[in-house]
This record gives C-alpha cells, sequence and structure tokens, in this order.
C-alpha cells in the first residue's frame, strides 16, 4: 500500500509541466510556474477548455493580503482579464495569509480560454500585490491560444 502510494505522488509530481516563464519586475523569488493541464513548456490553450497556473514564490517582507490580476500582453499592449478570484489570499494552494518572510507559498488561478478568443500567440502577466496595489510579484508566461 504504501508503494502505491508513493507511485501516485511521484505521478502527480511528475505530470506538473515547469512552464517558461520570465520575471517582469518581482521583488518576491520566483521558485516554480507549472501547470498540470499543459504537456508543454509553452503551454497550448484549447479554445472552450479551462487551464490552471500555479505559481510557488517567497516573499522578500511579510505579506498580509494578496491582490491578484492578469492581463494578455499582445503587441507590447496589456489587456486586462478578469479572473475568477482576485482575492489572491484564497487562490493560495500551498501556505496561508498573513504570509511571513521567507516563507514559500502557492498561488493558483483557473481560467476558461472562451470560444471567442482569437488564435494567437500571447503573453499572459501576472500580477500579485498588496490591496494599495503594491506590486511584489510579476510573471510573463509565454501561451498560444488554439482552435
Amino acid at each position: 500500500m504504501k508503494i502505491l502510494a508513493l507511485f501516485g505522488v511521484v505521478i502527480a509530481f511528475v505530470s506538473a509541466i515547469d512552464l517558461e516563464h520570465k520575471d517582469c519586475g518581482s521583488t518576491a523569488k520566483i521558485v516554480k510556474v507549472f501547470s498540470d493541464d499543459c504537456s508543454e513548456a509553452v503551454c497550448k490553450l484549447h479554445k472552450g477548455s479551462s487551464y490552471s497556473m500555479q505559481i510557488s514564490f517567497i516573499p522578500a517582507g511579510e505579506v498580509k493580503a494578496l491582490k491578484a490580476s492578469l492581463a494578455g500582453v499582445i503587441a507590447g499592449v496589456e489587456l486586462p482579464f478578469p479572473l475568477p478570484e482576485p482575492d489572491g489570499c484564497k487562490a493560495l494552494v500551498k501556505g496561508s495569509c498573513p504570509i511571513s518572510e521567507g516563507t514559500e507559498v502557492t498561488f493558483k488561478e483557473a481560467l476558461k480560454v472562451e470560444p471567442s478568443y482569437p488564435a494567437l500567440k500571447v503573453t499572459s502577466r501576472w500580477r500579485l500585490g498588496t490591496p494599495d496595489n503594491k506590486k511584489f510579484l510579476c510573471v510573463d508566461i509565454p501561451v498560444i491560444i488554439v482552435s
């Protein structure tokens, strides 16, 4: 039974794909950017499907509350996308608010790729900050929206 449980943990760990990403101005240390829903480092998002992105990070200081935002960056122009849960504390799957300095936490947000979205390459820009708009995490993740 222990071997079966260990095998399940290994499969779950292996199934999460590390995503290509770029720090776009974080004060927090980005540990890992990954998704269980992608099979490649640049995720192909199929219209009509839902995908989750996870970002593990370590803040440089104490964080009492989190505000999450997402924008698509196309030709240098940011187009905001509404998040189902903009309260970043509620979107933590590892850790909770308040977050102590030096504590690793994981943020997870799931989004549906609407059938009306155009098929194109886009940079998804994820930001986490405080409710008073002090940004401490910014991650650019390239994705491809496909039919």
